[in-house]
């Protein structure tokens, strides 16, 4: 019998809330036919245990409703990276550049409130992290129920998840202004730092994690630092900061040298949190520090740049920590919440962690105590000969599981599809310098005339916001990522900025228009972690129609090349959704989850800004997410099988 017979659904639903009105505080469980978290669990696993669409009739997937925003949230978003959440039986999304809220009947689309809040003019032109967001986290005691939102603008705000009204009880009449709250002296007004994912809420703490301006060219070394912050889900009132570029005589504070730490900013948590809801364990993805690709002005390791961070939710004290990067220079900070799986390796059974990575490893470890689960080894790389830049001697290589996507440039990287496109592409290279994953960035017009340091993955990935999922009845994590080279060129430009170099000064060459590199374009992988292997890729899309038309490729048997952005995907207990990625072709795919194979495409309006997600009310299952394109504002698109 599948899960959700409606009598059996109608039963775990009952028990599940009389389980939750019992609990004293608590962040929102994730009950079958629910999604009450951005990744559905504090997990993050991105998976549903719902069975209601089958390879038998996902063909038959169509529109059930469509929710479209109307003037109140103006200016239009054309794409909408929000991840609704659903609890008994309402959805909460995020629509807009001021980040409004609204609560949509499940089944039907009937709005039942909406909240929106323009900051204040000047804080909310300065926020670095406009728009929708990426979603909103939900708090319940069992009587009350609260919805919580960060503005563009920084604040933390606590909404009456019944009625959308501010908590008047909460904060300063459901308001805390988090820039007072970083413990740093900064301008309220024009400091660059807000947050684009949910807060995390467990038991009575939500934990707020920053997102910054992004720093490939930065107007100065100097900037604020991403401090996480915990605050009391009933008052308001804060109740721990943790450093991520430690204090003087703090835990890591001897990897910045020069005195680095007092003025280097960003480290922040901009990426969704994960908690280990036994242990009250907090993982942090934290971000690179100020200077995308250059790090001349802060040396040393740089704790807790680029690193994953176990802290205990309650204290804020630090567990472990591990440095995914050391001394970042290619902006590779973890863009993912972390994974938590309990996987069997070699007949023991491991609670772990996994995060997945820009640059297309997945590292894995016992989430308790930080040791890898399979060797990581400090692997020499090459060095840096920007003049005050010193990198780091080594990096940290995960034996397994293997690279989901391309690492690294070579010759034998480049578009092969006649030999004339071959010879194009050999000689369009001849400028830039070839990189591994880890060769440093190069200056553009250097000493030795190269235009820059061209490698693979992208800054943007390998994998990124869009996170990945993990079926934990079979063990496997499914990831999308996106294969394309980067320029990882620097310039010096004082009237830009007052460090040395800045970055974005290469360009990557195409070929007669098309991509520099042989297909596939984007992937999506299947990852066995019980056994740290491979078990499948295939391309995370179709042919996009300039490559499949072009003049050169005419009367050529092209495979499928897979789109030219990121896959966004979310198992359930019988298939595995994808979309193609916000730009690219407006359709939803379906696979087996063993095999790969396709088993369904679903033509949508728009292409797809953020990631499906899935829920079930009266028995019936749907896949929801934001649509949009050119000249059609973002709207939420939910789909069942009539």
């Amino acid at each position: 019998m599948r899960l959700f017979a409606t009598h059996s659904y109608r039963a775990l639903f009952l028990a599940a809330t009389i389980a939750l009105n019992a609990a004293a505080q608590s962040s929102a469980p994730a009950l079958p036919g629910e999604w009450p978290n951005y990744h559905r669990d504090l997990a993050s696993t991105r998976y549903s245990p719902l069975d209601l669409i089958t390879r038998d009739n996902a063909g038959k997937l169509a529109v059930a409703w469509t929710w479209k925003p109307d003037s109140t949230d103006k200016p239009a978003e054309f794409k909408n990276e929000n991840t609704p959440i659903m609890v008994g039986g309402v959805l909460y999304v995020t629509t807009g550049t001021h980040r409004g809220v609204v609560a949509l009947d499940a089944a039907t689309g009937a709005e039942k409130w909406r909240w929106r809040w323009d900051d204040t003019p000047v804080r909310f032109s300065n926020a670095p992290r406009m728009g929708a967001g990426r979603g909103v986290a939900y708090w319940t005691n069992g009587r009350d129920a609260r919805i919580f939102v960060t503005t563009p603008g920084f604040f933390l705000v606590a909404l009456d998840a019944k009625t959308g009204k501010p908590v008047a009880s909460f904060g300063t009449s459901g308001f805390v202004d988090l820039k007072q709250q970083l413990g740093v002296p900064i301008n309220l007004d024009s400091a660059e730092i807000g947050a684009s994912s949910p807060p995390l809420v467990f038991e009575n703490v939500v934990v707020i994690g920053p997102a910054l301006r992004e720093g490939s060219r930065p107007v100065s070394k100097k900037n604020v630092p991403g401090r996480v912050m915990a605050f009391d889900a009933k008052s308001g009132a804060l109740k721990w900061r943790f450093n991520t570029i430690p204090a003087k005589g703090e835990f890591g504070a001897d990897t910045w040298l020069d005195g680095s730490a007092e003025f280097t900013g960003n480290t922040g948590v901009w990426a969704p949190m994960s908690l280990d809801t036994k242990r009250g364990y907090l993982y942090l993805p934290v971000e690179g520090a100020t200077g995308d690709y250059y790090g001349g002005h802060r040396p040393g390791d740089d704790l807790f740049s680029s690193t994953l961070v176990c802290l205990d939710v309650r204290t804020g004290k630090r567990v472990w920590h591990y440095q995914i990067v050391h001394h970042d220079v290619w902006d590779r900070d973890n863009p993912t919440a972390p994974i938590l799986t309990d996987i069997m390796v070699d007949g023991r059974r491991v609670e772990a962690v996994a995060q997945i990575t820009k640059q297309a490893f997945t590292y894995v470890f016992d989430r308790a105590t930080g040791k890898p689960v399979w060797p990581i080894i400090e692997t020499p790389v090459p060095q840096s000969d920007v003049p005050g830049e010193r990198t780091s001697p080594t990096q940290p290589y995960p034996t397994k599981p293997p690279p989901f996507d391309l690492q690294g440039l070579t010759v034998n990287d480049l578009i092969d599809f006649t030999p004339e496109l071959r010879a194009k592409a050999i000689e369009a290279i001849k400028p830039f310098r070839l990189g591994s994953l880890y060769q440093p960035p190069s200056v553009v017009r250097g000493p030795d005339g190269t235009m820059g340091t061209l490698s693979v993955p992208n800054a943007v990935g390998g994998a990124n916001w869009e996170h990945g999922s993990f079926d934990p009845e079979t063990g496997t994590l499914f990831v999308g990522s996106f294969t394309s080279p980067y320029n990882f060129g620097l310039e010096h430009d004082s009237t830009r900025s007052d460090m040395r170099y800045i970055g974005g000064a290469g360009r990557v060459p195409n070929i007669d228009g098309l991509p520099l590199l042989k297909p596939p374009y984007n992937r999506i992988t299947a990852i066995d972690l019980n056994k740290g292997e491979i078990l499948w890729t295939v391309p995370g899309g179709d042919t996009p129609d300039n490559i499949k038309n072009h003049a050169a490729l005419q009367g050529l048997d092209i495979p499928t090349t897979g789109a030219r952005t990121r896959p966004a995907v979310m198992a359930t207990k019988t298939l595995l959704f994808a979309t193609e990625g916000f730009g690219s072709r407006p359709v939803l795919h379906i696979f087996d989850k063993k095999t790969g194979a396709r088993v369904a495409d679903i033509p949508l309006a728009g292409s797809v800004g953020g990631s499906p997600m899935s829920y079930a009310v009266n028995g019936k299952q749907y896949i929801a997410f934001w649509v949009g394109k050119q000249g059609m504002p973002a709207e939420l698109t939910v789909l069942s099988v009539p």
